[in-house]
């Protein structure tokens, strides 16, 4: 019993220490900032952009892609990577709803629950603890999107995992994409023929 107490202190420490953050990501060049008064401008569908590939147990626009999800677009022979449309539409100035379409059919719907802060809507901090035997996993992660004078909206995210596994094998998987801009889709049925 002792070992999961230090364990988990342990890994509570990690996550106190190493916090993902947005505080000094550079910010994109012509920018519109979001205010609780304008928020409903980014609503409507973005074409993710294609470096921002999904993949099973990554985080994607505001969730993690589970591999369920993962099997349904990517379990077919097919060897290309249909494009991604996420549509985008504010409910309030603490939550936007995003509905994940592939393949033209609806994947997923995410609430996305946050606050607007420096003209982003930045979504409240995901973190997690695994204090267990085989494996000790910290997680900390923050992701945000902004509006483009052009109207399509750009992402920052940043994620700082850290552990062991079975105690002697360190691990550190940070990931971070900064800028990353989506475009705006004039009408979703025709971006679905012209991209197929």
């Amino acid at each position: 019993m002792r070992i999961y107490k230090t364990i988990t202190y342990f890994c509570f420490f990690l996550v106190m220490c190493s916090c993902a953050t947005l505080k000094n990501t550079p910010t994109a060049a012509n920018r519109v900032e979001l205010t609780a008064d304008n928020l409903h401008l980014i609503n409507g569908t973005y074409q993710n952009n294609i470096k921002n590939t999904p993949y099973a147990s990554e985080f994607f626009w505001g969730s993690f892609f589970s591999k369920k999800e993962s099997d349904a677009v990517y379990g077919n022979e097919s060897k290309e990577k249909p494009p991604f449309f996420i549509t985008l539409k504010a409910v309030n100035k603490k939550r936007i709803n995003a509905t994940v379409t592939v393949n033209d059919s609806v994947l997923k719907t995410i609430k996305i629950r946050g606050r607007i802060k420096n003209g982003y809507f930045e979504q409240n901090r995901k973190m997690y603890i695994i204090p267990i035997a085989i494996i000790n996993v910290a997680y900390s992660s923050k992701f945000r999107i902004g509006l483009m004078s052009n109207s399509n909206v750009t992402t920052d995210f940043q994620k700082i995992e850290t552990g062991t596994v079975y105690f002697f094998h360190p691990f550190n998987n940070n990931i971070a994409s900064y800028n990353l801009e989506h475009k705006k889709t004039a009408n979703f049925i025709t971006a679905q023929r012209v991209f197929k």
